[in-house]
C-alpha cells in the first residue's frame, strides 16, 4: 500500500506529513523513556524482517491483485507500539530512498497509514481484544483481529485522503472506496494469518516477549540471541524467498488501474536503485536467473542497510545509557 506521488494533492501530503511527524516524534520520545541497549537491536531486527517480508507477495483470491505483509501490528506486539511505529517508518524510508517504492512527497501519508494506524492503532485494537479474551488465546486472537483491522483501516484512510485530494469529483469515489476496502479486506486476511502464526509461535516459545512490549526490552532475557536469529532469518528471506515472490500489482496499484487514476502517478524519483533490483555489471536482466539474482542482491542490500543503521544507532545510544542499565538480565 505504498502511495506513489501524484495520487494525493500536495496539501494533503503536507497535512498527513505533519500528523505523521508528530506521531513519530512522540513515539521516539516514548522510546527514550524506556530505552535500553536491547531496545534498538530488537526494533532493528523487526524492521529488517518486515522489509524482507514485504518483498514477498501473495496472490489474492477472486481479484486481480496481490498482497504483502505490512507488519505494523506484528512489530507493535513484540516491541511495543512506539517501537513498531519507528520500525515501520524506517522501513518506508529505506524503501523510498533505496528502491523508489513510495513517493517522497507521500512519505508522510505512508507513515501515517502504515506506521501510525498500523502500529499504534493496531496495538490499541490488540490491547482491547486482549482485555476481553484472557490468556495466550487472547494474545493470538487479538493479533489476528488487530492485523486485519489495521489493513482495512489504512485502506479506508487512503480513501479519505484521496477524496480530500480530488474534491472536484474527477473520479468515482464510491468505486475507489469499494475497490480499496474489498481488496484490502482480502489482504488483511493474509496479514492476519501471517501475524497470528508468528505471534502464536512466539507465545509458545517466548511468551515473555509479549509482556515485554509494555516495559524496557532490557528486562527480557536472551534478546541478543533472538535478534541474531531474526536478523539471519531476514537476510535469508531477502536472499532466497523474495526472488521467487509472485510478481504483480499490489492492492493500491490494482485499484488505481481499475478506478482509472493510475495516470496520476508521477515517475518515481530514483535516488539509488529502482524496483528492488541491482544492475549486474555486464549482464542484462532479461534472463530469469539473473533477474532473480538481482532481486536477491537488492534484498540483502536493503536488509543489511536497516541492520547497519540500527546497529550504529544502538552504539550511539549505548554510550549515553547510565551504567546501571547493564543490570538488566541478558
Amino acid at each position: 500500500m505504498h502511495i506513489a506521488d501524484g495520487f494525493l494533492s500536495p496539501e494533503v501530503c503536507v497535512a498527513t506529513g505533519v500528523v505523521a511527524a508528530g506521531a513519530l516524534a512522540y513515539s521516539l520520545r516514548q522510546l527514550e523513556q524506556t530505552v535500553s541497549s536491547r531496545t534498538i537491536p530488537l526494533t532493528g531486527m523487526l524492521a529488517a524482517l518486515i522489509f524482507a517480508g514485504q518483498m514477498v507477495k501473495f496472490p489474492l483470491p477472486f481479484v486481480p491483485a496481490y498482497g504483502h505483509l505490512l507488519g505494523g501490528v506484528l512489530a507493535a506486539i513484540v516491541a511495543g507500539p512506539w517501537a513498531g511505529c519507528v520500525a515501520i517508518s524506517l522501513v518506508l524510508l529505506l524503501q523510498m530512498a533505496l528502491f523508489a517504492d513510495g513517493g517522497w512527497l507521500s512519505y508522510g501519508a505512508n507513515v501515517l497509514n502504515m506506521g501510525v494506524v498500523g502500529s499504534i492503532g493496531g496495538y490499541a485494537v490488540f490491547a482491547a481484544v486482549r482485555r476481553l479474551v484472557p490468556g495466550h488465546r487472547g494474545i493470538v486472537f487479538g493479533s489476528v483481529v488487530a492485523a486485519w483491522v489495521s489493513v482495512v483501516a489504512a485502506s479506508a484512510l487512503f480513501c479519505i485522503e484521496f477524496a480530500l485530494s480530488h474534491p472536484g469529483g474527477g473520479f468515482s469515489l464510491p468505486t475507489v472506496v469499494a475497490l480499496m476496502t474489498s481488496f484490502h479486506s482480502l489482504i488483511g486476511v493474509g496479514e492476519a494469518l501471517i501475524t497470528g502464526g508468528i505471534i502464536s509461535y512466539v507465545v509458545a516459545q517466548r511468551p515473555d516477549l509479549i509482556d515485554a512490549a509494555a516495559r524496557p526490552a532490557g528486562a527480557v532475557a536472551g534478546v541478543g540471541r533472538l535478534v541474531g536469529i531474526g536478523s539471519v532469518a531476514a537476510l535469508l528471506i531477502a536472499a532466497f524467498v523474495a526472488p521467487f515472490a509472485t510478481e504483480g500489482a499490489d492492492g493500491l496499484e490494482a485499484v488505481a488501474k481499475q478506478a482509472a487514476f493510475d495516470s496520476l502517478e508521477h515517475p518515481p524519483r530514483v535516488l539509488v536503485l529502482d524496483d528492488y533490483s541491482v544492475p549486474l555489471p555486464g549482464v542484462g536482466l532479461s534472463h530469469q536467473f539473473w533477474q532473480r539474482l538481482s532481486v536477491s542482491v537488492a534484498g540483502v542490500f536493503g536488509t543489511g542497510c536497516i541492520l547497519g543503521m540500527t546497529w550504529m544507532f544502538g552504539r550511539l545510544v549505548k554510550r549515553t545509557l547510565p551504567a546501571t542499565e547493564g543490570g538488566h538480565g541478558g
